[in-house]
């Protein structure tokens, strides 16, 4: 974990693209309700305006960034501070104004406006708020570049991620960009494949191994998630209670029998006795993880290639701390 700042003022600074910010003018109540309080607000909408206000606010060693925005930008600031050179680490408040806001829900910024209320409360009377320390999930392959986030999505799971992307990319209206835009993608997949029209690619074969020795071997995998994030009030916790360590896997063979009755459970976290490594599931917390055969993933919606010939490592990187109003 990098040195401690000095509190001082916070910054709050609004991606107005995020899904959330952008709709019902969230992004101009949030900078509205900031500036009346007397804390400077900073719009940034993309990788490059991003980083020039991250120079920004390290150059000016600020203590405390305040982020309306979605997972998206939470891992890019995340990539951020993994690199800096002198272990800059203000104290962030993660307010959701993304689509899914998994990362936000986990560290009591959502709903958004009522946390931003809270915090502004806190920031006038001279409170401190409570603070938590939060380790990312790092990603390192030979030869590619260390990555930092905090949920990773492979197999068929990646490519529910990739398909929904894509259909909001394909247009501007409520069926592209709304809340259901997600549904109606994922809908549409369910009856290509049901009608034997499916655009995903096969299974890939992957061989997944915990610190603890826990092992699927190669095997067609149809769900590959993993992160470090407790998920206690994310919609989803698909994360067995077994195991020690920073780190949750959860690697799910296309041979798992009845995979479609446990899902459910699944979701939950509850694991049938019957989903064991030898039929096909593997699941639980562990210090790091190593998978082999994984050719593309996803990292908090952003997607990344890998050499499915290589392993690729998954442990904790950074501590990050975040502010909890």
């Amino acid at each position: 974990m990098g040195s401690r700042e000095p509190a001082g003022p916070p910054v709050l600074l609004i991606n107005p693209r995020s899904f959330r910010a952008s709709r019902w003018r969230l992004a101009q109540r949030a900078a509205r309700l900031a500036r009346a309080a007397g804390v400077e607000v900073i719009a940034a909408s993309d990788p490059e305006s991003f980083r020039a206000a991250f120079d920004r606010l390290h150059a000016g060693r600020r203590g405390q960034v305040w982020l309306l925005s979605g997972d998206g930008t939470i891992h890019w600031i995340a990539e951020y501070l993994a690199h800096v050179a002198d272990a800059w680490s203000p104290a962030l408040l993660l307010l959701g104004g993304g689509r899914a806001n998994v990362v936000p829900r986990e560290t009591g910024g959502y709903p958004p406006m009522r946390a931003l209320r809270a915090a502004l409360a806190a920031w006038r009377q001279g409170r401190t708020l409570p603070e938590e320390s939060f380790p990312t999930l790092r990603l390192s392959q030979p030869g590619d570049t260390v990555r930092h986030g905090f949920l990773l999505a492979g197999g068929m799971v990646h490519e529910g991620v990739r398909v929904c992307s894509e259909h909001r990319g394909r247009g501007t209206g409520w069926l592209h960009r709304s809340l259901v835009a997600d549904f109606y993608a994922l809908l549409k997949l369910m009856v290509q494949v049901a009608t034997g029209r499916s655009p995903l690619p096969p299974y890939t074969h992957m061989r997944v191994r915990l610190s603890d020795g826990r092992t699927l071997e190669p095997a067609p995998i149809r769900v590959l998630l993993a992160g470090t994030l407790g998920m206690r009030d994310a919609l989803y916790n698909p994360f067995a209670a077994t195991g020690e360590g920073p780190v949750r896997v959860t690697a799910i063979a296309a041979t798992t029998p009845h995979f479609w009755r446990h899902l459910p459970g699944i979701l939950r976290g509850r694991f049938h006795s019957s989903l064991r490594p030898e039929t096909g599931t593997l699941s639980g917390r562990c210090v790091a993880a190593e998978v082999v055969g994984i050719s593309a993933y996803s990292l908090d919606g952003e997607s990344f290639s890998a050499n499915p010939e290589l392993p690729l490592t998954i442990d904790t990187g950074i501590t990050l701390r975040v502010l909890r109003p």
